[in-house]
């Protein structure tokens, strides 16, 4: 179970950061290419799934703990990270579905794929 919780907390970072990316480029074709009375509901609906993407990964995270230190995987605070581990929380995430990280907090290894 703490495996899918990882996967679904990962997988809303990523939809979030594609959602923002997607958001931008919208705004900047509408700005460039649209009629100055067209509609920009699209970009409502853009942000607002942003939002909710952002939302489920801040309740995914206090689910997703290392197993040694106890402390969110995906959430780094202002504390720097451990200096075992490779780098802040958005490393964690983009190295996720590899099978294993170094927690940000106590540098240990955790391995991400449920064994």
């Amino acid at each position: 179970m703490k495996s899918i919780i990882g996967k679904l907390d990962v997988l809303s970072v990523f939809a979030a950061w594609a959602l923002l990316i997607v958001f931008f480029v919208s705004l900047a074709y509408g700005k460039m290419f649209s009629e100055p009375s067209a509609s920009a509901s699209h970009l409502v609906y853009l942000f607002g799934s942003f939002f909710c993407a952002v939302l489920i990964h801040i309740v995914l995270a206090f689910f997703n703990r290392c197993p040694h230190c106890n402390k969110c995987l995906t959430v780094q605070g202002f504390k720097k990270p451990h200096p075992a581990s490779s780098g802040s929380w958005d490393k964690v995430v983009w190295r996720w579905f590899s099978g294993s990280i170094v927690c940000i907090h106590c540098g240990q290894r955790v391995a991400t794929n449920g064994l």
